[in-house]
C-alpha cells in the first residue's frame, strides 16, 4: 500500500506542477511587458519635466504680453524718468521685480529710472500696462512667475585697503 501512496502522491505534485506552470505562464509574460513599459516610461519622465520648464517660462512670458497695451494706449504717452520711479513705488516693487514684470533686467529699470535710457516700444507698451495694476495684482502676478519673497542678501566684512603688519 505505501507504494500507492507514493505514486498518487507524485502524480498529485506532477498535476499540480503542470496546472501551475499553466496559469503562472501568461503572468510571467505580462509581467514582463509591464517592466518594459516602466523602463521606457522613466526614460521619458525626463524629456517631460523638460517640456513641463519650457511650457511654464512661455506662460510667465504670456502673463506679461497681457499686461502689454496696445498700440493705440502707447501711442501719445509720455513715459519720463520720474513717472517710472513713481509707477514702481506706488507698485511697492524692488527694481527687480519690476524688471521682472516689465520683462527687463534690474539694471534697466535704473538706467529708465536716472534717464540715462528710455523704454523701447516694446517696453513702452508694458509699462502702460502696468499702470493699470494695482500693488496686491502686481505682488500676485511675481508669486504666479514664481519669485515670491527672496531673503535679503548678507555681506561679509568690508575689508580695508591696507593690511595691518602682523605683530
Amino acid at each position: 500500500m505505501p507504494n500507492i501512496a507514493a505514486v498518487l502522491r507524485e502524480e498529485i505534485v506532477r498535476l499540480a506542477r503542470k496546472e501551475l506552470r499553466a496559469s503562472v505562464g501568461p503572468l510571467r509574460k505580462r509581467v514582463a511587458e509591464l517592466t518594459r513599459s516602466n523602463a521606457a516610461l522613466k526614460k521619458k519622465v525626463p524629456a517631460l519635466e523638460r517640456e513641463v520648464a519650457r511650457l511654464s517660462k512661455e506662460a510667465e512670458a504670456r502673463q506679461i504680453i497681457s499686461i502689454r497695451a496696445g498700440a493705440k494706449e502707447t501711442k501719445g504717452t509720455r513715459i519720463g524718468p520720474r513717472s517710472i520711479g513713481a509707477q514702481r513705488k506706488r507698485l511697492k516693487l524692488t527694481r527687480e521685480d519690476f524688471g521682472k514684470l516689465a520683462g527687463v533686467s534690474a539694471n534697466t529699470i535704473y538706467l529708465w529710472e536716472t534717464g540715462g535710457v528710455s523704454p523701447r516700444e516694446k517696453s513702452r507698451g508694458v509699462l502702460v500696462g502696468l499702470r493699470k495694476l494695482r500693488a496686491r495684482e502686481a505682488m500676485k502676478l511675481l508669486e504666479a512667475a514664481g519669485s515670491g519673497e527672496k531673503p535679503p542678501k548678507t555681506r561679509g566684512k568690508r575689508r580695508s585697503g591696507r593690511r595691518r603688519k602682523k605683530r
